[in-house]
This record gives structure tokens, sequence and C-alpha cells, in this order.
């Protein structure tokens, strides 16, 4: 029997190893850009490497994947970043591959395409529109009023989010979320209305349509530039509550056109609502999948590979998820990121081994090394550092992820802002 050929489109890091663990024999082609080369590990691994421009057009991605096809038949595609989900969206149908459709694919990357098509199946009715100006900003918070967010149109990383809660907020809120799109395929901006309420991710996982909320992940955020500084796995939530998100979030993987994936959703829930923020084909970041993976035992990125691959998925995490909730004792897990208030070089980092050390302690990253700058927090990669924990209560998992951050000491040579 002939082993599977995979081609995975821009990113790589650790998947193409999960993927070969799930199929014996795989073989993998890779087409990157130049902008993800040292996301790309174990060079020797891939049956080819492809690197093209940035700037590479479609037609020139898919020539190249047909020739790849005609040399060594494709048997699957697969992207597990935010980059270039459109030209593996085209690849796969030209091939005759099941994946995403392009219309999802562009639905779920266009925050403002994305409000119209909620808006239209009746998930969500957040007021946003589209902004190219100072101008348009200010005649579209006179219209829908304050407060407003302001964002990128197809931004990542937490990267140029503003909120304005006033006329005087507009001019440093369009040249903020402006600076976010300096390395995104489009300067376009949104403005929608800011809902005021708890914020959580959730992590799904689609199988032919059908939907599981394997967890859902409660947010500790930055209130000025909307940072992701800590999360607890599971949410500390009231079963109906669960359930009113995973309704909601369900109907919008629905109306989104989601089929087979892993996906993370960022909602945030009001007093009378869930609304939702955006999201994403592709698994939660921030270690979220390594706490669902010890908390309930479903690794999520390895779901993925396998859903990529044909496999199914959907009923082993079922179980896994049933067995975690019929359980007596629940383990819950944390995670808490360093952020050090001095601005300048790191000179040293002190305190990881004790850190490591501490009770229900499983991983400390410093993020910031010796020689790195410290800048204001500006966005997820000025955090310094992070460390996540396992205990039998959400207080306690989060109580032993804070104490290891708090074993940190960071030598700064200060710098002027």
């Amino acid at each position: 029997m002939r082993s599977q050929h995979l081609l995975i489109v821009t990113g790589a890091k650790d998947q193409p190893d999960r993927a070969r663990s799930v199929s014996p024999g795989l073989r993998i082609s890779l087409i990157t850009r130049q902008e993800m080369w040292q996301r790309v590990w174990d060079m020797e691994k891939f049956a080819r490497v492809i690197v093209l421009p940035d700037d590479t057009g479609d037609d020139e991605w898919l020539a190249l994947a047909r020739t790849i096809h005609a040399l060594d038949p494709i048997d699957a595609v697969a992207n597990f970043t935010e980059k270039d989900l459109d030209k593996a969206a085209i690849i796969a149908a030209d091939l005759g591959i099941r994946w995403h459709s392009l219309e999802s694919v562009l639905t779920v990357g266009d925050k403002f395409q994305m409000r119209r098509s909620l808006q239209a199946a009746g998930v969500d009715d957040t007021p946003c529109e589209l902004v190219k100006s100072p101008e348009d900003l200010r005649a579209a918070a006179g219209r829908l009023g304050y407060p407003l967010i302001c964002k990128p149109r197809r931004g990542i990383s937490s990267q140029g989010i503003s909120r304005l809660t006033g006329p005087d907020d507009l001019d440093g809120a369009f040249a903020w979320s402006s600076s976010g799109t300096h390395d995104l395929d489009s300067t376009d901006l949104i403005v929608e209305r800011f809902h005021m309420g708890d914020e959580y991710s959730v992590e799904c996982l689609s199988e032919d349509g059908h939907h599981l909320v394997v967890s859902i992940t409660e947010k500790s955020v930055d209130r000025e530039h909307f940072i992701e500084l800590g999360h607890i796995v599971p949410a500390p939530l009231a079963p109906e509550a669960a359930d009113r998100i995973a309704d909601t979030v369900t109907r919008m993987l629905n109306a989104l056109g989601v089929q087979d994936t892993a996906t993370h959703t960022e909602i945030i829930v009001t007093a009378d609502d869930v609304r939702i923020v955006e999201t994403h084909l592709r698994c939660g970041g921030d270690r979220i999948t390594n706490m669902v993976a010890a908390v309930k035992d479903v690794d999520m990125p390895e779901a993925a590979a396998r859903r990529y691959l044909g496999q199914q998925v959907l009923a082993e995490a079922i179980r896994a998820v049933d067995a975690y909730e019929a359980a007596v004792d629940k383990q819950c897990a944390a995670i808490r990121y360093a952020v050090p208030s001095t601005i300048g070089r790191v000179t040293a980092v002190n305190g990881v081994d004790t850190a490591r050390m501490l009770p229900g302690v499983q991983e400390v990253t410093v993020l910031k090394e010796s020689g790195s700058i410290l800048t204001q927090l500006t966005g997820s990669g000025s955090r310094a550092a992070f460390v996540w924990a396992l205990g039998w209560s959400p207080e306690e998992a989060a109580t032993r992820a804070q104490a290891g951050v708090d074993a940190l000491e960071f030598e700064v040579q200060p710098q002027t802002p």
C-alpha cells in the first residue's frame, strides 16, 4: 500500500513530526514563503521544500503544486498557520482534495466579512464598519457610538488593537491600529462596538461539519491593548453558561462553513449575550493546546494533523471529554506571563531553576533572554516569559503558575522608551 503524501502550505514547526507520527511512511512536501522561513524545522525530513518570494501570486503557487502532484501524487493538503490559507484552499480545490472552501477561508480571515456573515446568519449582530482614514473613523464613530474597538481588518497576535471611549481617542487609535498592519496583506481597519464582559477562547474540533467544544479557556487580558496575560483551562463556568457559549460557537462555525479542522475562537460574554470576537482555522496558541492535552487528554494539534490526513478524530475526542466531565477529581491548568515594567536591554534572567521546581509547574520558558530588548506591552511579542502549571482547582493552578512567574527576576539595563 502506497504511503500518503502531504503538502504543507507555508507553516511547519513541529506539525510535520505530528503528522508523521500518525501516518507511518508519510512523505511531506512544503511550499512556503520567505517571511515564514524560520518556521521551517528539520529541513532534512521533507521530501522537498520550495521557498517563494513573499509577493508571489496565486498562479505560481498553484503551478508548483501541480508540478509536485505530477511527480508524486498529493493525497492531502495542510496549513497550520494563518498565512496563505487562501493558497492552500486554491491548491486543494484544483487537485480535488477535501479541504476548507476558499469562501470559508476568506471569510474567516477577513474580520469585516466575518461580521457581515455572522450578522446575516443571526449569530452576532455587532455593528462594524470598514475605515481607511482618520476621517472614515470619525464618521463611523459618530454612527456607531462609543465605546468602540478599532483594529486591523486582517490582524493577528493582538497587534494594533485600540479602544475608543470618546472623540479624543480617534487620532491616536487610528495611528496605533494602522501600525499593526505593517506586515499584513491589507492596511484596512475595522471599527466595531466594544462589548463589556468576561473574555474566553473556545477550542473546537470539527469533522464532516459536526463540531465538538473540547474546552473553554478563561482569559486574563491587558485592558489597554488587549494582550493576553494568562489563561485557565477549563474556564470555571456554570454548566448553563458553558452550554450557551458552545451553542453560539457551533452556530458560528456552521455560518462560516467550517467542516474539518481544529478551531480557536475568541469570545466575550456580556450580561445578556455571547459575542464573537474572531475565530481562526487553527489551534490556539499560548500553550492552550498543551494545557488541554494535560487536563482533558485531547491533543488538538495531533487531531488537526490526523483530520487533514483523512482520519476520524471526533469519536475519540468525545470519549475523552465525557470522561473528564464524569471524573470526581478534575485537574485544571493555568498559564501566566511575565511582563517586567522596565524598558531596556535584558542583561540576565534569574530564578528559572527555582520556578521549575515549584509544585505543579509543568513548563517555564523565557521569551526575552539576555541581550533581548524589553519594550512597552504592545503585542504578544512583548511578553517576557511564561509559566504554566497544574492544580486541582482553577485557583490552585493559577496560583502555582503565578508563583513560577514571581520567581523569575529580569535584570534590565534601562533605556528611554
